[in-house]
C-alpha cells in the first residue's frame, strides 16, 4: 500500500485533494504509470470524476507530489523525437516531449506533454498542469460566466 510524505501532504490539502484519491491512483495504477531512471520516480494518473489526478510517488511507493487537472486527455497530435527520459512501464516504451489535445467546456486546445506514441497515451507534467493548465480552465470558466 502507497504512502505519503509529509511534505506531499501539504501538497495535497492546499490542491484540494483527497488523500484516498492519491493512494487510489497509486494503488490502483499496475504497469499504468512511467518511470524516470534519473528521478527514480513513477507517475501514474487516474481520472476520479472530472478530474485528472497523478501521483509522483518513488519505488517504495511513497508520494512525494500530486496533483490534478480538469482539462479530458484526447489525442497525441504530435509525438516529438526529443527523449524525454521517461519510460511506459506498461510496455516499456521510451516517451517523447510532444503535443496532447486536451478539452475542456466544449474547447480544445493542444498542450506540451509526455507522448507514447505506441499505446497513444499521454501524461502532463506537473509544472504544466499547476501552471497552464489551471490557467486555462480558470479563464473558460469566465469566459463561460
Amino acid at each position: 500500500m502507497a504512502t505519503i510524505s509529509a511534505a506531499a501532504k501539504e501538497i495535497i490539502e492546499k490542491r484540494g485533494l483527497k488523500e484516498k484519491d492519491v493512494i487510489g491512483v497509486v494503488d490502483g495504477c499496475g504497469d499504468d504509470k512511467i518511470y524516470n531512471k534519473e528521478s527514480k520516480l513513477f507517475i501514474a494518473k487516474k481520472e476520479i470524476g472530472e478530474l485528472t489526478v497523478y501521483a509522483v510517488f518513488n519505488e517504495a511507493g511513497e508520494v512525494q507530489t500530486a496533483y490534478s487537472h480538469k482539462m479530458k486527455i484526447l489525442d497525441i497530435v504530435l509525438e516529438g523525437e526529443t527523449d524525454s527520459g521517461w519510460v511506459y512501464c506498461k510496455n516499456n516504451q521510451p516517451l517523447k516531449n510532444g503535443h496532447t489535445n486536451l478539452t475542456y467546456m466544449g474547447a480544445t486546445r493542444s498542450g506540451p506533454s509526455l507522448t507514447e506514441p505506441v499505446s497513444g497515451e499521454s501524461w502532463f507534467e506537473e509544472y504544466l498542469s499547476v501552471g497552464a493548465l489551471t490557467a486555462a480552465e480558470g479563464l473558460f470558466q469566465q469566459k463561460r460566466a
